[in-house]
């Protein structure tokens, strides 16, 4: 506790933290303070703290075990309530593994140990486990020193502890803080209130040189001095007087100060009766740190409390929101402790029960208002994710089987972290004979295999035709429909036995490259466009791109190709061509331009069903070419070219769309910048992936784009597909009885350019701390979560486990057809803990 200067205060109290990561230190800082508050790995870490005093206390114990309560019992209860962060008194004895534990300790949790420095391991692994954040405090040299006897200075030789003494035992802890990732912090020295400003800085260089020799990866914490009175006339309690520091120390971004404050429960200062009480307060503040911000230091609050009643509850009222004005994110209120004799704790006597009001002031601090619930912050940079992203292209028999591995090492030494793989198969050397040979469809099985064995999945395209039909060159013709169908009837098993790792499919099958144009006249598989004279041709005509409309045989392809893999989407290469497959499905004309009302996007209430229109989707792969895409579109600009862009844009909300570029660079119309259009135009029509091999110069024009904080190509990366950021997740209840209802909240987004596609299933997964054990409950089978650029709250009721425990909440959002492989699991789009093909909730629920 903070604590006036020349009265009678408090015991406890102090300082001492370190942090660490692996078996020992880095060059890389892992945690840094910066004006804004703490950030782990260079993201934002608020700090919700309490402090839990007991180890520096001569029972070498954190208290309250004797109500028959274990660690993890009272810090799930905590931690359920919103706090993230602990800060833990220690003391020398504890450092050095001296003296004896209290035996109380063992009633509540047989499982702690009985040697004072296996005690403290004992805590931060649990604390660890639970998800806290741990500031270590050096409270007081001797455990036997308590109020007017604690010395104002961290060492003192006359008691027999030496500067020495000190700062060796600063190493012991900066040492442990490496078998810990989640300490932070040293907090230097409890309420150094017997010294100068000026002694106490050179003190606490000192000491933080002590701690980052051996650990440079974690923060100093320095609090202030506790001189009766300021320049101000203010008098300050122990650990607040800041109002001389001015820099970092030498420290840079290691220095994190943390002052303390208390209210009138603890010393009644001659503030407290002022008639403009408690107005008055954000000037004393200021005055003694808050213009710590002004100065573009780094600080948050070390201790702050009291009971809430009367004047001190004015008091807290009036810091925390003074606190929120000032945007601070780090803080540790005293105490979880009730036997705080001048403040009481979080917890009334008994250990269990919550004080209610204090609990809902310190939520007014929170970011999530409270332990049923959590708000997460938004990822940076690409998730990688299944089906969705940059896509790797493979093409038969030119690579006579599918090398998966391969191709995701191959495209990792481009720089992209590959989840998809478009597999085209070219069938031109089967494309007269009726039966396909076994050896195909053999390699046909194998390269699914191969995709799954990878982990990826793959866009599958068949194609009769390599190339175009070009003067003296080769002539490649279109199968009759027959013995297409016939081809597809073999297919079929193979797909359906391993359709699992089939993203989606490209229609293919018609003309060159399978991309629907230039249709042999002999198969009459597609009629030219409304007013197209075509004359006369070689055998199997040549690049006649207005042979593209859709007929009767056309429609009987696609729904043998849909028959053959059921639940997955069948994308199409031109609007038209969806618009005019639906026109004849419902009888309409033929040989003439779709209807507008066929140019009709899905609703919701079509989306993901069984019908033509609901597993129609598109590819582009000829995107940002033209005025209208290399025919894409309607040829001409005007209504029907609006028209079809529009359709496409708005269908793909439920469907998928894919592709690839096939110039150099990208088409921009005069006026517009060409990084922002580009841009905007993957995101309109809702791009889910994109081949990385072609056009490779206009891959390279997106590397060397700048956009935003990167490349273009790293939005693309980033964006592409589904991104869902779940923003916060809420339960009804973190203290339950066995089999009782929970009922789960999750608030997703979808920041990304697609959707999913394909149905996921969603299950909540209880784990219980200690064994392991492992409850999960299905909450989705058919999940496609919020469309592209929307959000969505979706609520679930659940039963708890049948067995006590502290569980931790994970959700894991899986692939129904691959229940198992968890590399087929989503990750969401959020700065949470990612395990095992889970996401963690940052939420707990005991039991009982």
């Amino acid at each position: 506790m903070a604590l006036l200067l020349a009265l009678g205060l408090l015991a406890l109290g102090g300082c001492t933290g370190w942090t660490g990561g692996g078996k020992g230190p880095s060059a890389e800082p892992l945690y840094a303070a910066r004006p804004d508050g703490v950030y782990l790995a260079g993201k934002p870490l608020p700090l919700y703290g309490l402090n839990w005093f007991g180890l520096e206390t001569c029972d070498r114990a954190p208290q309250g075990l004797w109500e028959g309560r274990s660690v993890t019992e009272i810090l799930a209860q905590v931690r359920g309530y919103g706090f993230n962060a602990l800060r833990l008194p220690v003391s020398p004895a504890v450092l050095r593994d001296e003296g004896n534990v209290a035996s109380w300790a063992q009633i509540g949790d047989p499982a702690y140990p009985q040697s004072p420095l296996a005690g403290l391991r004992y805590v931060l692994e649990k604390a660890q486990g639970l998800g806290f954040y741990v500031l270590l405090d050096f409270h007081t040299f001797r455990c036997d020193l308590v109020r007017e006897q604690l010395p104002g200075k961290p060492f003192d030789p006359a008691r027999g502890y030496t500067k020495a003494d000190w700062l060796a035992d600063l190493e012991r802890m900066a040492r442990l803080s490496l078998e810990f990732p989640n300490v932070f912090g040293v907090d230097l020295a409890n309420e150094p209130h017997a010294l100068t400003w000026a002694e106490w800085k050179a003190l606490a260089q000192e000491g933080a040189q002590a701690v980052l020799r051996v650990n440079p990866r974690i923060l100093v914490a320095v609090e202030g001095v506790g001189n009766a009175s300021d320049s101000g006339g203010y008098p300050a309690f122990w650990g607040e007087n800041l109002t001389e520091a001015r820099d970092d120390l030498g420290l840079g971004d290691r220095l994190l100060y943390l002052p303390h404050v208390y209210g009138p429960s603890v010393s009644s200062q001659p503030y407290f009766s002022d008639p403009t009480f408690p107005e008055n307060m954000p000037a004393i503040w200021d005055t003694h740190f808050g213009h710590l911000s002004t100065r573009g230091l780094p600080w948050g609050i070390g201790e702050f409390g009291g009971w809430y009643t009367g004047q001190d509850r004015v008091w807290q009222d009036r810091f925390v929101e003074y606190l929120r004005g000032k945007g601070v994110r780090v803080w540790f209120y005293w105490a979880l402790n009730p036997n705080s004799g001048d403040t009481g704790g979080i917890l009334q006597d008994d250990w269990k029960t919550p004080v209610q009001e204090k609990l809902d002031l310190l939520r007014r601090l929170m970011a999530g208002p409270s332990g049923l619930a959590f708000d997460f912050l938004p990822a940076e940079g690409e998730v990688v994710n299944p089906e969705r992203g940059f896509a790797s292209d493979s093409y038969y028999p030119d690579e006579p089987s599918l090398d998966a591995e391969a191709k995701l090492a191959e495209a990792r030494s481009q720089g992209f972290e590959v989840r998809l793989i478009r597999r085209t198969y070219y069938l031109h050397a089967f494309a007269g004979q009726d039966t396909l040979p076994s050896s195909f469809l053999q390699t046909l099985a194998q390269d699914l295999a191969n995709a799954q064995a990878a982990g990826v999945k793959l866009i599958l395209r068949f194609a009769y035709r390599p190339d175009e039909n070009r003067a003296n060159g080769p002539s490649y013709c279109d199968p009759p429909k027959e013995r297409i169908l016939s081809h597809l009837a073999q297919i079929g098993p193979v797909l359906r036995q391993h359709l699992g790792v089939i993203a989606y499919l490209e229609a293919g099958l018609i003309g060159p490259w399978g991309e629907w144009h230039s249709a042999s006249p002999e198969a009459a598989l597609m009629d030219p466009l409304p007013g197209y004279q075509e004359g006369s041709q070689p055998p199997c005509g040549r690049q006649n791109y207005d042979r593209k409309l859709p007929n009767p045989k056309t429609l009987e392809v696609v729904q043998a190709l849909l028959q053959e893999v059921p639940g997955r989407k069948v994308a199409v290469r031109y609007p038209m061509a969806k618009a005019k497959l639906l026109e004849l499905e419902a009888g309409g004309p033929v040989g003439t331009y779709p209807a507008a009302t066929y140019f009709t996007p899905l609703t919701p209430a079509e989306a993901h069903g069984n019908t033509l229109k609901a597993r129609l989707g598109a590819h582009n792969d000829c995107f940002l070419s033209s005025e209208n895409d290399y025919g894409t579109y309607y040829y001409d600009p005007g209504p029907q070219q609006d028209l079809e862009r529009e359709y496409w844009s708005q269908d793909t909300l439920y469907t998928v769309m894919g592709g690839e570029t096939c110039t150099p660079g990208p088409y921009v119309p005069p006026g517009e910048d060409p990084a922002g259009y580009v841009y905007r135009q993957f995101q309109r029509f809702r791009f889910s992936s994109l081949n990385l091999h072609y056009h490779p110069d206009f891959i390279r024009w997106l590397r060397e784009t700048p956009f935003g904080s990167g490349s273009l190509l790293d939005a693309l990366k980033r964006d592409l597909g589904y991104r869902l950021y779940l923003r916060r997740a809420e339960v009804s209840s973190n203290q339950l009885r066995a089999l009782e209802t929970l009922t789960l909240r999750l608030y997703l987004e979808n920041q990304g350019f697609g959707g999913l596609y394909n149905p996921k299933g969603v299950e909540l997964v209880f784990m219980r701390e200690g064994d392991g054990l492992v409850v999960g409950r299905v909450l989705d089978t058919r999940f496609y979560g919020p469309v592209p650029g929307g959000e969505a709250v979706y609520t679930y009721t659940v039963q708890a486990p049948p067995e006590p425990g502290v569980y931790a909440l994970w959700l894991r959002i899986y692939d129904p057809d691959l229940p198992e492989d968890s590399r087929y699991n989503l990750r969401l789009a959020s700065r949470l803990e990612y395990r095992d093909g889970r996401n963690h909730l940052a939420l707990y629920v005991q039991v009982r």
